[in-house]
């Protein structure tokens, strides 16, 4: 019979424990016992057959003790086993509860589903949204509990004497696996490998402060041993110079140690910095670069860590980007763009309807417009994680000009905040120009968009056409 959420509250842990602290004695106990009779002083002077016929029921019991003892200790160990799993098990369980609430959810009576709690004034399409994220984590979490109840189940058959075959007690594995680790790129290699990456796409070396802020974009190695020797994924696309506008560098990163994944009783590592104008373009979940200098935009999407179960890295899986970009006359650049955590389960970042607008990815419509005094940044994004915008200028500064933190800095702060945007400088208006510049539709006496380029490898780059700037109202092109 499978286990229920009913079963996971009436297992006590302090009970388990209980019967790990006597197995242990016991074992400890026989030990001792079998140890005691090994050299009993009544031998070394006892001699004859009835001797020999004691030293043979002696050596019997102590080795029957032994064997006592050895069982004990590994009924013991198996118990202590079956009760940090139990303990994992029920601390899920609290957390998904946690993490329901913070939804406006709560379990239903059986332990099967989520439903709206008393009181909350979430939707109907937010309930959906929360039961797409919170199920999975129940369905998981029940198959963990059943795991563990496998393994008590085969300590009390050891115990009972009803399994003689095979007594080996295996720990349970609760899906704290990672991959086999590869190797972290060495530090000593990095400078080659910006100036490979720098190459593939330009044709030539850098040379200037502006190539090579790209080539460290562009450079997919990781360096940090926690990734396991898994690379980053770039694609690019070219764009009309705008000389004198610098490298536009924009980060989006977990200012926490972990968060809560995908499903929510997972964690995930944050990159656990502040905003920073020096980051590291690896130091982030999502990078984008704009460089006016040599005509290049850059997406970087870096891999993600989960914890293991003692709180350390584990697997590291990596996303592709996607982006579609555009620049009009006045060398404003439109970068449309979304980032998936590679960890979670299709439907957040594909959910149906009606939620298919607000997935639980990184996204956004951001627009970056060349100014007198520098870049300015609208549009609308995700209310997580936290946004930076740098811009380096050629004279050798660095312009902080944007700084978004993300709408929580809780741990639980990507699942209840991902779906949702808000708005970045003028927001939408920004788009206008974009969606209406390409010309005129003579047939729907209509503007259409100006034409949009997927971002692509760096070995082939695809490029951005110019558009004009749209005309001024009142203005009739022929």
């Amino acid at each position: 019979m499978s286990i229920t959420v009913a079963d996971i509250d009436r297992w006590n842990v302090a009970d388990l424990r209980a019967v790990f602290d006597a197995a242990k004695q016991r074992g400890g106990a026989a030990h001792d016992a079998a140890g005691g009779i090994a050299f009993l002083p009544a031998f070394e002077s006892w001699v004859g057959q009835a001797s020999d016929a004691a030293y043979e029921a002696t050596t019997r019991r102590r080795s029957a003790l032994g064997a006592q003892g050895e069982e004990s200790a590994a009924v013991s160990r198996a118990v202590k086993l079956g009760a940090d799993g139990v303990e994992a098990v029920k601390n899920k369980l609290a957390e998904l509860r946690e993490q329901a609430a913070q939804l406006g959810m709560q379990l239903n009576a059986a332990g099967t589903a989520f439903e709206r709690a008393p009181g909350s004034m979430i939707d109907a399409s937010q309930i959906s949204a929360a039961r797409l994220m919170l199920q999975p984590a129940l369905n998981d979490l029940l198959a963990d509990a059943n795991a563990v109840d496998e393994q008590l189940t085969d300590v009390i058959n050891v115990v009972l004497g009803e399994e003689r075959g095979d007594r080996t007690i295996q720990a349970v594995d609760l899906r704290t696996w990672k991959e086999s680790p590869g190797s972290a790129e060495a530090e000593s290699n990095r400078r080659r490998n910006e100036i490979d990456a720098f190459t593939e796409v330009f044709g030539r070396e850098p040379s200037s402060a502006a190539d090579w802020t790209t080539a460290a974009a562009l450079d997919p190695h990781s360096y940090d041993p926690m990734y396991q020797g898994v690379d980053a994924e770039i694609r690019v696309a070219e764009i009309e110079p705008v000389p004198g506008q610098g490298v536009v560098r924009v980060s989006q990163w977990i200012e926490q140690r972990d968060v809560t994944g995908f499903p929510p009783h997972k964690r995930d590592l944050g990159n656990n910095r502040t905003a920073d104008p020096n980051f590291d373009p690896a130091d982030t979940k999502v990078t984008t670069y704009i460089d006016y200098e040599n005509g290049l935009v850059v997406v970087r999407q870096n891999p993600s860590v989960e914890l293991n179960s003692d709180g350390g890295p584990g697997e590291v899986k990596i996303g592709v980007p996607e982006a579609v970009i555009q620049q009009n006359g006045d060398g404003a650049v439109r970068v449309k763009y979304e980032a998936g955590n590679p960890f979670a389960p299709w439907p957040s970042s594909s959910p149906p309807w009606p939620l298919e607008d607000n997935p639980w990815t990184v996204n956004g419509d951001l627009v970056f417009t060349p100014t007198e005094n520098g870049i300015r940044v609208d549009g609308t994004r995700t209310n997580y994680p936290s946004m930076e915008v740098y811009q380096d200028l050629p004279n050798g500064t660095t312009k902080t000009v944007l700084i978004d933190p993300a709408e929580s800095g809780r741990s639980w702060g990507p699942m209840a905040n991902l779906p949702r945007h808000h708005d970045v400088g003028i927001g939408g208006s920004a788009f206008e120009p974009f969606d209406t510049g390409g010309g005129w539709n003579a047939k729907y006496d209509v503007r259409v968009p100006l034409p949009s380029t997927e971002l692509g490898p760096t070995d082939d780059p695809p490029t951005v056409p110019v558009s004009p700037s749209p005309p001024q109202p009142g203005v009739v092109q022929f």
